[in-house]
């Protein structure tokens, strides 16, 4: 086997002329194909994570909502007592109208206990918590209400007057606006004291349970499992993973069908390899034809074409990890690649390789340089001696 790597490595630093350049130019496209699928890759992942992150930041791990009567405080101390949960908030969700100087927002309302809502502090950017409303910073820029303005709550559920259902409504002072980075929670919630919103509302809530908080949000689903074997039938539960299944399920489809579209840079890359070995095999066929007379097999000769399309696969695969690292380091020191904001909830993309995708990358490569070399590997092997002889 040794013998048949330094002739195929001979061969291969041989290269002159025409031969040298189509080498350098399998190498190059072959290196600048898997930095490119492992670079988008990279980019692609950081952007879920980046994601994933923002979302545990201002989100509840595990979400209980409540089927049955059941004193809503004995519930919460026995889901406090579940290993692994940090904290446990309770909620009421109420759908509502908000109004302010003629515009209109359809919003959800949030009740929450004085103690809980003052885990807001964190994200409040303008106000202070205290009585009174709790806005998102889109639903103020959208209705155009600043700290101190009053707005007018209006409940889908009216009161019935000898005129007929007339709109429940109720004034409040702005008293807080926050900022979480999540669309539904910037854009669609206002949070009131659980008392002022029970004493709006009445029973005409939308949802009554729960926002649980992990120590390990990756814990979810084990915790969430834990969790719905106590409750039973008394409560749903559902992790952050289950409430943002369709957003993280499509962002993976497109990954998987950008990998293998990526994966076409390789695929016509290693088209130069097959050039490459045809050329070697035209170039080497006297010296084939001389070692197959000592003794040389054809499955030997096959292996060592086969070997010179590995090697030039394995260095440009190399060189396009290192390529790619080279370009996440500066993407990711430099910030290269911003995004808006208030679109993205995070000002630029981070790149962050995953092990399944650089492993995947990297055996896909090898392996097409391993297929566009059978068939000029073949032809190698199965050269006559005889021919080749006669003619010199």
């Amino acid at each position: 086997m040794r013998t048949i790597f330094v002739i195929a490595l001979r061969y291969l630093l041989s290269s002159r002329g025409s031969t040298l350049v189509v080498s350098g130019v399998a190498l190059l496209g072959v290196a600048l194909g898997v930095s490119a699928v492992l670079l988008t890759m990279a980019v692609f992942a950081g952007f879920q994570h980046a994601l994933k992150d923002k979302i545990l930041a201002s989100s509840p791990h595990v979400v209980v909502s409540l089927m049955t009567e059941k004193d809503a405080r004995d519930v919460r101390s026995v889901i406090q007592k579940v290993k692994g949960v940090r904290s446990v908030k309770l909620v009421t969700v109420y759908q509502a109208l908000l109004s302010y100087n003629g515009r209109i927002q359809s919003i959800t309302v949030k009740g929450m206990e004085p103690e809980d809502i003052r885990s807001m502090e964190k994200f409040l950017v303008k106000g202070k918590l205290e009585k009174g409303l709790l806005l998102g910073e889109g639903v103020a820029d959208v209705l155009g209400v600043k700290i101190g303005d009053k707005v007018v709550l209006v409940s889908p559920m009216g009161i019935r007057t000898p005129l007929g259902f007339l709109p429940k409504t109720a004034t409040f002072e702005v008293a807080g606006i926050f900022k979480t980075g999540t669309f539904e929670q910037d854009y669609l919630t206002v949070i009131l004291p659980l008392q002022e919103a029970q004493r709006f509302f009445g029973d005409d809530w939308q949802m009554r349970g729960f926002e649980v908080y992990l120590y390990d949000p990756y814990k979810a689903d084990e915790i969430k499992r834990n969790i719905s074997d106590i409750l039973q039938d008394d409560a749903i539960v559902r992790s952050w993973m289950d409430l943002n299944a369709p957003l993280f399920n499509a962002l993976q489809l497109e990954k998987v069908g950008l990998f293998f579209v990526l994966l076409l840079m390789v695929v016509v890359a290693s088209f130069n390899i097959t050039s490459l070995l045809f050329m070697k095999v035209k170039e080497k066929t006297k010296d084939i034809a001389v070692l197959r007379t000592y003794g040389l097999k054809s499955r030997q000769v096959l292996a060592i074409f086969i070997l010179q399309g590995l090697m030039i696969g394995s260095t440009g695969t190399v060189l396009g990890l290192l390529l790619s690292v080279v370009g996440a380091y500066f993407i990711n020191e430099y910030r290269l690649i911003r995004v808006p904001a208030d679109v993205y909830m995070m000002d630029h993309v981070p790149a962050y390789f995953e092990v399944r995708d650089v492993l995947w990358t990297l055996l896909g490569s090898l392996m097409l340089s391993v297929v566009s070399s059978i068939l000029p590997s073949y032809r190698a092997s199965r050269l006559s001696i005889v021919e080749v002889l006669r003619s010199e």
